[in-house]
């Protein structure tokens, strides 16, 4: 297994400690987070993509690492071995990943999210508050609503937290990833788990849900000491 975190945007952030025993690499575009994360156990991998100031846009370019868009090459990916993504603030550790193998039987294990939405406009909802997520949700729902209308995806669907994926096989669910990113980036709109939840609903065979208590992972904003 691979492990890979990331972090994009100006704005300096802390790194928790690499998870012990495998391959992990964090991704910025800020070439002063090499320092930060090294010291954590990480291999820093730099992406040459503009250092934003706005959180809307630094949130999309973190979409890259996140749905698995970058070169595989460059963190020695071989098609055999899963990927476990998961945010910065997401402190993993070892007991954390023996629990997610041997939980995951499907291709993709993910977390519900804590508060129990069972429906895509329950997300929307809960996202209006962040600036970020509500400069474009006019643009979103009207995304939403025509792929309800002229493709059949339904309205009613669980939402998943995207914080943590364990991509147990890649092969099969890169499609998923890349109509995420895509969708994320042509609506302009970083509130990934509205996407994920419309799309991947004709993946669900594929996808291992498990309850958000199932891994007790802190989640915090790391120290920069």
């Amino acid at each position: 297994m691979i492990a890979i975190s990331g972090y994009f945007g100006k704005k300096l952030t802390g790194a928790y400690k690499a998870p012990p025993s495998i391959n992990s690499f964090f991704f910025s575009n800020n070439r002063e987070m090499e320092a930060i994360v090294e010291k954590q156990g990480w291999n820093f991998v730099y992406e040459p993509m503009p250092l934003s100031a706005e959180p809307r846009i630094a949130s999309l370019q973190s979409k890259y690492v996140k749905f698995l868009q970058f070169d595989k090459e460059k963190i020695g990916w071989n098609n055999e071995q899963a990927i476990l993504y998961f945010d910065h603030k997401f402190e993993v550790k070892t007991e954390h990943i023996e629990n997610i193998q041997r939980l995951c039987t499907r291709d993709i294990l993910i977390r519900n999210t804590p508060k129990e939405k069972l429906t895509i406009q329950e997300e929307i909802k809960a996202a209006l508050p962040q600036k970020r997520y509500a400069e474009v949700m006019e643009q979103t729902v009207a995304w939403v609503n025509k792929k309800i209308r002229l493709e059949g995806y339904s309205p009613s669907n669980r939402i998943m937290n995207t914080g943590l994926i364990f991509y147990k096989n890649i092969q099969a669910i890169q499609a998923l990833c890349d109509e995420v990113h895509d969708a994320c980036w042509l609506i302009g709109q970083p509130e990934c788990q509205i996407i994920w939840g419309m799309l991947s609903q004709k993946y669900e065979n594929k996808i291992h849900r498990i309850g958000w208590e199932m891994l007790d992972i802190a989640w915090k904003e790391p120290s920069l000491t």
